[in-house]
């Protein structure tokens, strides 16, 4: 059992998630997200910016509208030491966009990460394609991405079949290492690597995956754990018990004694917790609007948030997709600013952050 910060909280809640753990690529493909570019950018000498923060949120899939609100200077995302917060995008025309990316850098505390994303067709045949073929996707997604001033890159996504087939481990790692591999100018991109729900389970691996994990640490700055789960899972499990299904792979990583593996759960594992909340069932799970309220989705995500900051690895890292308004409700957003301004507004850890949001637990309660 896993020790909690702050006292455990049982909650009377719906039934669990009959999808929880299910997935390959459960989402929909990607639309066209506002962020086209009408020409295609030209290589300025855009020299990514570096992301030394210990302290940081991930976001994926994002709009104007939610951009607008995270980066508000009053009720946005905290302007703080020591923070950073990762816009992860996967494009629907292009590797990456100029016009996402100066909206991004607004502010100086954001970074651009657009995605290489595993089953876009441009990728097809990934599994049985060539070294050269790899290095080469791998090469050109950096320097259209650096070409539309990314800071970092995000690999979307290791699948479900990464724990048990070492061929997908093996090409995976040769793609990161390559997007990684410093261009012509020595500029260099690090890279948030996705893993789906049952990548993150420690019982789908059959081996150590050692090079693989080394080859993540070597190339990257976090290692994001999707948990897109509905509500009626989040709220079915207590406190401890949410937190080790969270934590699990953190967990499991730490007892390997694995030096990459260590410095993964201790610096950059991260926990994603769905923030869907729209009408009918979905992939990204999260909220149904025809069957629970705006206020308790954000109970729920207040919870999912609670737990994360008080459980051991989760001190300094938080993520959250879908944000995109197309994906989910805009008023969604601001308990998600509120979120980040209580449990990480300082450089480092307080005990003061760990208490439910507004320090109310009713705030936390699922109904």
């Amino acid at each position: 059992m896993r020790k909690l910060g702050l006292l455990v909280l049982v909650a009377a809640c719906s039934a669990a998630d009959p999808g929880a753990g299910d997935d390959d690529d459960p989402h929909p493909p990607a639309t066209d997200d506002g962020f086209g570019d009408p020409t295609p950018p030209v290589d300025d000498g855009y020299v990514p910016k570096a992301m030394t923060a210990s302290r940081f949120g991930v976001f994926y899939q994002i709009s104007r509208d939610v951009l607008d609100v995270y980066q508000d200077a009053a009720q946005g995302l905290p302007m703080t030491d020591n923070h950073a917060w990762l816009i992860t995008h996967s494009h629907a025309t292009a590797f990456a966009s100029r016009a996402l990316a100066d909206l991004v850098h607004r502010r100086g505390d954001f970074y651009y990460a657009p995605a290489f994303d595993i089953w876009d067709a441009s990728h097809d045949g990934w599994q049985t394609a060539s070294d050269a073929q790899l290095a080469q996707w791998g090469h050109e997604f950096r320097d259209a991405a650096i070409t539309a001033h990314a800071d970092l890159f995000t690999f979307n996504e290791c699948p479900s079949t990464t724990g048990s087939n070492a061929n997908v481990r093996v090409r995976i790692a040769k793609i990161l290492r390559a997007i990684h591999e410093p261009d012509a100018k020595g500029r260099q991109l690090f890279g948030v690597v996705y893993f789906t729900e049952k990548a993150a389970t420690p019982s789908s691996w059959t081996s150590a995956g050692s090079d693989f994990f080394a080859a993540i640490d070597a190339t990257s700055i976090a290692l994001v754990a999707e948990h897109y789960h509905s509500v009626g899972f989040v709220c079915s499990l207590s406190d401890s018990a949410l937190a080790d299904h969270l934590f699990a792979m953190r967990d499991w990583l730490i007892a390997s004694g694995d030096t990459a593996k260590v410095s993964l759960a201790n610096a950059k594992f991260t926990v994603l917790h769905s923030s869907r909340f729209e009408s009918g069932p979905s992939g990204w799970a999260g909220g149904d609007s025809t069957k629970s309220t705006l206020a308790d989705f954000q109970r729920d995500l207040s919870r999912a948030a609670k737990i994360t900051r008080v459980t051991e690895g989760g001190y300094n890292r938080l993520a959250f997709g879908p944000t995109q308004t197309s994906l989910t409700q805009i008023g969604v957003q601001p308990r998600i600013t509120e979120l980040f301004r209580w449990h990480y507004l300082h450089t480092a850890p307080q005990l003061a952050e760990q208490p439910c949001v507004a320090g109310a637990d009713v705030n936390c309660a699922c109904h």
